[in-house]
């Protein structure tokens, strides 16, 4: 009899990052291109696009595969009835179920990438996938401050629609998380200011860790197949 799951990634393989990864680059590179009377839907199109690549590269997880699955759904209504809605409540929620969302994407990747004994191209995908996706977070969490307490970051959008907001936020953080500071856009509330310090220090560690990671497993791979050799 058939696996009637049979469609989700097997829990006996490391899920696929490459379509999830090529989805996040299409996001943070077109989604500043489109238009601002129709960023709304472009938008939110390639974010359904990760939140559905999300879900299917954790599903492979037995334990985590409904919890993903059922979160998706929630954020997917969340959103689109946020793009129907100009109540700044449902943007909240939106924004809210989103960010919960994304933590749980990044714990699912990182965990994987720790569990793996070797390196491959697709741990490559993963790492930059949960570098990425943490950029997405802070972005979320960053437009929360602004919609919560106006002014909390100059430099940004003022009187434009919330997806010029998203898309200045989403490049502040992309800044914030890899030390580069060109200071256009700054943080200036109580708020706002040591988020921004945490996410350097979490792009900075994040690296550090990473790369010591995926170093130190090619280093094992290699005196393994020269024990094996011997």
């Amino acid at each position: 009899m058939s696996n009637r799951y049979s469609w989700l990634p097997s829990a006996t393989r490391a899920p696929h990052y490459g379509a999830l990864l090529a989805v996040l680059l299409m996001l943070i590179v077109v989604a500043p291109l489109v238009p601002a009377e129709r960023s709304g839907y472009a938008v939110e199109f390639l974010f359904d696009l990760v939140l559905l690549s999300g879900a299917y590269s954790a599903a492979w997880q037995s334990k985590h595969r409904f919890p993903l699955l059922a979160l998706t759904l929630v954020t997917l209504v969340m959103r689109w009835t946020q793009v129907f809605s100009e109540h700044i409540g449902y943007s909240f929620g939106s924004i809210s179920i989103t960010l919960v969302w994304i933590t749980y994407a990044i714990m699912l990747v990182v965990a994987a990438l720790f569990r793996m004994r070797r390196v491959s191209t697709n741990a490559i995908f993963g790492a930059i996938v949960a570098y990425l996706l943490a950029a997405v977070a802070f972005a979320f969490a960053f437009e929360l401050i602004e919609l919560s307490h106006p002014g909390s970051f100059a430099g940004v959008p003022v009187g434009g629609t919330e997806s010029e907001l998203g898309n200045a936020l989403l490049y502040f953080s992309f800044v914030c998380l890899t030390t580069m500071g060109y200071g256009d856009i700054l943080p200036v509330s109580n708020l706002a200011r040591p988020l921004a310090v945490l996410e350097g220090v979490f792009g900075t560690l994040y690296l550090a860790v990473m790369i010591a990671r995926l170093v130190g497993l090619h280093i094992a791979a290699g005196a393994s197949r020269e024990g094996d050799g011997q």
